[in-house]
């Protein structure tokens, strides 16, 4: 299901990261050995923000389900405005969330 999230909310996902929130979600990946230093420089060497978002987003869902919960959760902590824009959508009338962090 976080991969199918996450990839249909690629494109909110890509609008809405800053330069900086990239960098921080590339490190805290890099940092749990999710991606490789390589994997870390050609996001990072990818020209554009958007860009990067993309690479970034696209890499992860790569890596199937369990990386891309992952993913989620970090970009949670990382900038909780977009996770709530993004994933917090009602999914239904009585406001239930589209993603349940366990």
């Amino acid at each position: 299901m976080a991969a199918e999230l996450l990839n249909g909310e690629r494109g909110n996902i890509v609008k809405g990261l800053n330069e900086a929130n990239i960098k921080l979600l590339v490190d805290k990946l890099f940092n749990q050995k999710v991606i490789n230093q390589f994997e870390k420089e050609a996001i990072m060497e990818t020209h554009g923000r958007a860009d990067k978002a993309r690479a970034l987003v696209d890499m992860t869902y790569a890596k199937g389900e369990h990386v891309s919960e992952l993913m989620i959760t970090l970009l949670k902590d990382v900038d909780p405005v977009l996770f709530n824009d993004v994933f917090l959508k009602a999914d239904s009338m009585d406001g239930s969330p589209v993603f349940n962090l366990r």
